[in-house]
């Protein structure tokens, strides 16, 4: 009963440690949702380290041209997450608190690297602007936290109004590969 026990308590300690991976961002595709009446203009995106701890973050900068004056109170992003098997993507759960809805004005608080047009209210001018280290928290429940493995995965993040309309996306694509520490 004592073995039995001592490996249970194993196992959810192996499944709850931090996983440790090199990630390589292997191509940004800024056309993939390509729509004229865009107001977002998505210029570069880039991660900001080559390793990825879950739990832990995803530490991302995002540059993008604004058409015109813009108020992104309401604004919201969303992320959606695919997993290269063989030939196909295959959709796997939200990695973050809330992969839809969440709030564009919080994260350009946190993380506008021109205070000067990223003002505390969220109102933007036309012109560029730049996101940098966007933090994003990876969860650390037993099924997100055993979904990573080695591979290729695709991620997209669209851009939204006050009234639910796309205003800006891109996709990129990245591998993750673990690493394995003999301690």
């Amino acid at each position: 009963m004592y073995l039995r026990l001592l490996l249970f308590v194993f196992m959810i300690d192996l499944c709850l440690s931090t996983k440790s991976y090199t990630i390589q961002l292997n191509d940004i595709d800024l056309n993939s949702c390509n729509n004229a009446n865009y107001i977002f203009d998505i210029l570069s995106f880039n991660i900001w380290t080559d390793y990825l701890e879950i739990p832990g973050f995803f530490d991302c900068s995002l540059s993008f041209n604004l058409k015109q004056n813009y108020s992104a109170v309401h604004s919201t992003y969303s992320i959606q997450l695919d997993r290269k098997l063989g030939p196909l993507w295959m959709p796997i759960p939200c990695i973050t608190d809330d992969c839809s809805e969440q709030s564009l004005c919080t994260l350009m608080k946190s993380s506008c690297s021109s205070k000067k047009s990223c003002t505390t209210n969220c109102q933007l001018s036309s012109g560029s602007h730049t996101l940098e280290h966007i933090r994003i928290q990876l969860k650390s429940t037993l099924l997100e936290h055993e979904i990573f493995t080695n591979g290729q995965y695709r991620f997209k993040i669209k851009f939204y109004d006050h009234k639910k309309k796309s205003i800006g996306c891109f996709t990129g694509y990245l591998t993750l590969r673990k690493n394995d520490y003999l301690l």
